[in-house]
């Protein structure tokens, strides 16, 4: 018996499968440079374009400045306890001035998995309790996404 691997003919030329679609941008707002750091690792990972920012006054300027690019940000990730500058909410109150539609996850160290009504009535999408895993911040991330 003779075995020989031959490729299976070609059903779809390759200029015929999609393209990918354009890569997403997220902002991760946070003042502790190692959560920034492991934020952005994982959601490189997971194939994000990850932008970071260390305050609630730079995070604005950057959203403003991406927001105008062709591809802006389809989420945040906003640190709710910074030390001085403008507070979370106040951040998130920009961000929807700037955009309605964009999804705003919290995450802090000081929310409870049962803080999201409290959460969406403020107006974010999401939480992401600190610590978080690497499958905590897909899982949310993607549930935010995944909403209209």
């Amino acid at each position: 018996m003779n075995l020989v691997d031959t490729p299976a003919p070609a059903t779809t030329s390759p200029s015929s499968l999609p393209s990918p679609s354009p890569v997403a941008r997220v902002l991760v707002v946070d003042d502790e440079p190692g959560m920034l750091a492991m934020t952005r690792a994982i959601l490189q990972t997971l194939g994000y374009e990850v932008v970071t920012s260390t305050s609630g006054e730079d995070a604005m300027q950057v959203f403003q400045s991406g927001h105008t690019e062709s591809n802006g940000f389809c989420a945040v990730i906003l640190d709710l306890a910074m030390p001085g500058g403008l507070s979370g909410v106040e951040v998130l109150g920009y961000l929807r001035e700037v955009d309605p539609e964009i999804k705003v996850i919290a995450s802090s160290g000081y929310l409870e998995p049962n803080s999201r009504p409290a959460a969406r009535e403020t107006g974010f999408a999401g939480i992401l309790p600190k610590p978080f895993t690497a499958e905590r911040l897909a899982s949310e991330l993607q549930w935010v996404l995944s909403r209209h």
